[in-house]
């Protein structure tokens, strides 16, 4: 196993096109790690650099402390999962497992003991025997994994490898995919758009946007304390609300406020915020299911106006007005709303979001600073 370190890698295509700006991120070994990211944002490029299907612009990669910037892909021990798994759908899943070792002309029973191996740990022994092309995607998706895991390489990376399965056998296929990373205990590097696969599956998760690295953190770490405004947008569905507001420090609470939104931060949520910033400009942030809804209003309830209503059998949306902007509201099945009707929101609870109107990094501190 090996761990893969960027240190200050830039990927530029052509003259101007930074697809990759100064990342620096360290992978363990061992670790399971998503690039998570919007189409555009850097993650592709990023794992092909890995791979050395990239050159790399600027900056150094290393995977297991050795220096691999011109180092060719088949000497880099990486093995790659793509979406479309590239099986040879007339070769049976046996042939596809051993392709590689044959390429490289290994002896036929060391071949045949490794494919037993593999196919025992990816449970692919009920269909050695059959075709690529007769297979569903869950298994076309085990049989890809085996090939590439077959050659024992140091770094396992994933690109979207299940992104074109339906929902249930997505949901079903990567839990699977997580048991069996952690069973074999390779380091992986997985690409998704999908923020659900992301926190469902990675140890960690390095969000990306513009080439940039906004963020790397659990699945925790991303929801609840976002780094800035794109990570907290970004991560969590439905996804958060946000106001534009100014803060004002007011003694040991703070006031912050809108055209028709003035709450105050007391003096426990107030130390939350951290004490470099005096006040000025920020976006509010609170994610619809932390909105609490009121019958009638206190000194920290705002109202609203319900614009639409969704009733679900888990919980219902509502979108609303309160004064000139919008927000979402997950709510319990059992309240019943309908458009223009007026109601109070708590929308101070424990889990309020506070960013920096020019920069939108997070003013909020951490629950150890």
């Amino acid at each position: 196993m090996a761990e893969v370190r960027f240190k200050e890698v830039w990927k530029i295509y052509g003259e101007k096109v930074e697809a990759v700006k100064g990342l620096n991120l360290d992978i363990k070994d061992g670790e399971f790690v998503s690039l998570l990211g919007p189409s555009g944002c850097g993650k592709s490029s990023t794992l092909r650099m890995i791979a050395g299907l990239e050159e790399i612009s600027r900056g150094e990669l290393y995977i297991d402390n050795r220096l691999v910037n011109n180092v060719e892909p088949g000497e880099r021990d990486v093995a790659m999962v793509f979406e479309n798994y590239a099986l040879l759908p007339h070769m049976t899943v046996y042939d596809n497992v051993a392709f590689p070792l044959r390429l490289s002309k290994e002896d036929e029973k060391v071949i045949d003991k490794k494919v037993r191996e593999i196919s025992k740990i990816l449970d692919l022994d009920s269909i050695l025997h059959e075709r690529a092309a007769s297979l569903g995607g869950g298994e076309r998706q085990r049989v890809g994994i085996g090939r590439a895991l077959i050659r024992k390489g140091s770094v396992l990376l994933m690109d979207e490898p299940i992104s074109h399965l339906d929902a249930d056998l997505r949901t079903r296929t990567r839990g699977e995919l997580a048991r069996l990373q952690k069973l074999v205990g390779i380091t992986t590097v997985y690409v998704t758009h999908d923020q659900i696969e992301a926190l469902a599956m990675a140890d960690r998760i390095a969000v990306m946007h513009v080439g940039e690295l906004q963020q790397v953190g659990t699945a925790d770490d991303l929801y609840y304390y976002p780094a800035n405004l794109f990570v907290a947008d970004f991560v969590g569905e439905p996804p958060m609300n946000f106001i534009p507001c100014k803060l004002q420090r007011k003694g040991k609470t703070i006031r912050v406020f809108a055209e028709g939104f003035d709450i105050t931060l007391g003096e426990s949520d107030a130390r939350k915020v951290i004490s470099g910033f005096k006040g000025g400009g920020v976006w509010f942030g609170v994610r619809p299911k932390d909105v609490l809804i009121k019958k009638r209003g206190n000194e920290n309830a705002v109202k609203g106006t319900v614009i639409n209503f969704e009733p679900g059998c888990e919980h219902s949306l509502i979108e609303a007005n309160i004064g000139e902007y919008r927000i979402l509201v997950q709510c319990s099945p059992d309240i019943v709303l309908k458009e223009g009707d007026v109601f109070y929101l708590d929308i101070v609870t424990k889990k309020f979001h506070l960013f920096d109107h020019e920069s939108e990094i997070s003013i909020i501190k951490r629950n150890n600073e």
